[in-house]
């Protein structure tokens, strides 16, 4: 089910001819900033440029001065601080920034960042009991500690000074500190109240230094805080938008080992780093450890100046993340299949699901897809008792406070207006999710129920050039508070497509109007959505990129409708599928289709044998007929068969080709990579080893790093290309038993798949790729 999509013109207004001069270039730039309530010339250059913004005074935040009193006698005296931080990416920046800043002013600073799956978020007193036990001076927290009463009381009958930064919601009261530095306690539209955690922990070393007179390039910090910016989807205002400008230049010529690193294992040039590549690479890596492991190696990764041990932590983050898509992938199927099986779950005006045994860490990233994707707020909770998980919101809509009306039937919540955790006893869930759905429904949000996309202009493809792209950059960086502008090109049509990303989980669009001008774009996430098979209607943004140190112009794919046209086009097609799936000689069927349909694509992976007219998914081409003879691994291999064939007559055979146990499959992958290193130099596609193993492609990435794992080889992943080398790396007996589980799991996912294709409905699995 999708929800119905609107899509609206940015509303205009006449501006002052001396604004519109002012601030030149593109009259669409002056016009967004006019539009989004920046009026005046000063307020509009300082937008633009973050060298003639007035950074605030971080004594203007409450109890700054007592903080900075605070930490000045610490550092004097040589007392123990102990910084207690948390496990997202805005709390291992928070925590690094602390660290790193008042060691450079000789402090004697240790930290603690809580192992979600043992602590969860906050400050558990079993945990802190350890640590006063070890002892400790002064206890400064980061991105926690507003609602932390009983913890920080107990510190505090110990007379142990306590400074809380944090940037969450307040509570009913204050906590039992000396020190309470937090946003929140600004009037509304201060330049500081949108400041995430590691916002709020810059501006105290900000405040530190200026009271000590240390003249400090604050640059190496600003990178930190920009990473924790994006990734918490901080509001661009004030000197949150000036922060992330900063960092983002600053991130461009970073000299911190443990980011370039990273830049390497993501492939990302840092000259063009943005905000982009943050949101989509770098924060997801880096919140892949604090969700599935433990998050206190990230401060040494982000400061450490050894390479060895960066390196070391680099390969653990790549692990991670593999771990974390595959997950995420599992709770998304989860989810949609608990949607898809209720009617009352699929027409509520939200989403709340629970499921016993979802992984606890990545249930907030499936929270967000499904708001993205319905939006609708969307709470996904995992457990057994008590159940735990994540919310996310809409704009309009205080998660937080709607979840805090059903404070009686919960364990413990906390969070912002867009997001939020919580946890609860098993059986206070169905009273907590009718409560809460009617929570949601009283408030009738004055905005529509549904999918709005705001448009800021026409264009055809003519006229998309990288002039106006480098105009509109301007604007940048984007995100909540200034969001990128969408632009519409009408009446197009697909050209060609690629999958790309390790799991084949974006798409590479080519489009063309009907002069044959041609756009590219990239559609994140994109896989899961069948292409338009006519003509239609694109929304989409316009960023600039570079190869190879060439600059080019990209597009994001955003929304997409039928145009007119198209819908004429569909009316008139149908697609035509034979079941050959019980036939008793396939090998005989097979035959008969090849004599009477000699242009016929056969699609076929594995082990083949009878014919030399099998193709694999990396051969495929355009086909007015395509015979499916071995079974698809997954929806989305299939999906990128019937969009590479275009086909409008489907004959499926599906047989198995086994290879579905871990030890069968390994022996394959094993086998085609010796073949790879001696008959294809070691170097390889990623989707001709999954047709190869009659795979999913992630399945065969996760196989051959348990390769690697057990020391038979050693492989470098480039993009789609795999480089395999003979040498042989030293066993590693944790990975070996993180690749095993996750593979199986994989493998598992390709076996429940492949039942369900040999018996289920063709039309609509096919359909519903189609």
């Amino acid at each position: 089910m999708s929800v119905e999509k609107t899509w609206v013109f940015t509303e205009t207004h006449s501006i002052p001819p001396a604004f519109q001069e002012a601030i030149g270039g593109h009259p669409l730039v002056a016009q967004t900033l006019y539009e989004r309530g920046i009026r005046t010339i000063e307020a509009a250059l300082a937008f633009l440029d973050p060298a003639l913004y007035q950074a605030a005074n971080p004594f203007d935040l409450p109890d700054m001065d007592t903080g900075c009193e605070l930490l000045m006698g610490a550092i004097r005296e040589q007392l123990r601080i102990l910084v207690w931080g948390d496990f997202d990416v805005d709390g291992q920046t928070a925590t690094a920034v602390l660290v790193e800043g008042l060691r450079s002013l000789g402090a004697n600073v240790r930290y603690h960042i809580p192992v979600r799956a043992e602590e969860s978020h906050g400050i558990r007193k079993d945990a802190l009991k350890t640590y006063l036990a070890q002892g400790f001076h002064l206890l400064l927290t980061c991105d926690t500690g507003i609602t932390e009463y009983e913890s920080l009381q107990l510190v505090h009958n110990l007379g142990i000074p306590i400074i809380v930064t944090d940037h969450h919601l307040l509570g009913e009261r204050l906590p039992p500190a000396d020190a309470v530095i937090n946003p929140q306690r600004l009037e509304p539209g201060h330049p500081l109240c949108t400041l995430p955690g590691v916002g709020v922990a810059y501006k105290l070393i900000e405040g530190l230094y200026s009271i000590l007179g240390e003249v400090q390039d604050l640059g190496h910090l600003q990178e930190l805080v920009a990473l924790g910016i994006v990734a918490d989807v901080a509001e661009q205002q004030g000197d949150t938008r000036y922060l992330l400008q900063k960092g983002l230049e600053n991130l461009q010529k970073t000299s911190r080992i443990g980011l370039n690193l990273l830049y390497e294992n993501a492939e990302l040039n840092p000259e063009n780093l943005n905000e982009g590549h943050i949101g989509f690479q770098i924060a997801p890596r880096l919140n892949a450890v604090g969700r599935l492991g433990d998050a206190n190696p990230m401060v040494t990764f982000l400061t450490t100046d050894d390479r060895a041990e960066a390196r070391h932590l680099a390969t653990l983050i790549e692990g991670m993340n593999i771990k974390r898509r595959a997950e995420t992938r599992q709770v998304e199927l989860g989810a949609e299949a608990q949607l898809q099986a209720s009617s009352e779950d699929r027409h509520a005006p939200a989403i709340v699901l629970h499921h016993p045994g979802w992984p606890g860490g990545v249930v907030g990233i499936v929270a967000s897809r499904l708001v993205e994707r319905y939006h609708k707020p969307a709470i996904l909770l995992t457990g057994e008792d008590s159940i735990h998980g994540s919310a996310r919101s809409i704009p309009g809509f205080d998660i937080t406070e709607a979840i805090g009306a059903q404070a009686d039937l919960l364990t413990g919540y906390g969070g912002h207006p867009m997001a939020a955790g919580l946890s609860l006893p098993a059986e206070h869930f169905p009273a907590f999710k009718r409560r809460f759905l009617k929570t949601f429904t009283a408030q009738r949000l004055p905005f529509p129920r549904g999918e709005v996309t705001e448009i800021a202009q026409s264009l055809t493809i003519a006229e998309v050039n990288l002039e106006l792209v480098r105009d509109i950059a301007r604007l940048a960086p984007f995100g909540p508070g200034n969001p990128a502008l969408n632009f519409l090109v009408e009446n197009v049509r697909v050209v060609s497509q690629s999958l790309v990303g390790i799991e084949r989980e974006h798409r590479q669009v080519t489009v063309a109007d009907r002069e044959n001008n041609e756009l590219r774009l990239i559609w994140w996430n994109g896989t899961d959505t069948p292409l338009p098979k006519a003509q239609f209607d694109l929304v989409c943004k316009l960023t600039e990129s570079d190869y190879r140190g060439i600059p080019q112009l990209s597009a994001e794919w955003i929304d997409f409708r039928l145009s007119a046209a198209g819908k004429e086009e569909i009316a008139d097609r149908q697609i035509k599928i034979v079941d050959c799936r019980n036939l008793e000689d396939k090998q005989a069927g097979l035959a008969s289709l090849v004599q009477e349909h000699p242009y016929a694509v056969i699609w076929g992976e594995g082990e083949l044998t009878g014919g030399t007219f099998f193709r694999g998914r990396h051969k495929l081409e355009r086909s007015s007929h395509l015979a499916i003879w071995t079974t698809p691994p997954s929806q989305a291999v299939l999906r990128t068969v019937l969009d590479q064939t275009h086909a409008n007559q489907v004959t499926v055979f599906a047989v198995d080709p086994g290879s579905d146990d871990l030890e069968s499959f390994m022996s394959r992958l094993g086998g085609v990579v010796k073949y790879a290193l001696t008959g294809l130099g070691g170097t390889v596609q990623l989707d001709r080893l999954g047709a190869a193993c009659a795979a999913d492609e992630m399945a065969v990435q996760t196989g051959v790093l348990l390769w690697q794992a057990r020391g038979e080889f050693s492989v470098a992943f480039v993009g789609e290309t795999v480089h395999f080398s003979a040498e042989k790396p030293d066993a590693n007996p944790g990975a070996i038993e993180h690749f095993e589980a996750l593979l199986k799991e994989l493998l598992a996912e390709t076996r429940a798949y492949r039942g369900y294709f040999h018996k289920g409905d063709l039309v609509s699995i096919i359909t519903h790729s189609w």
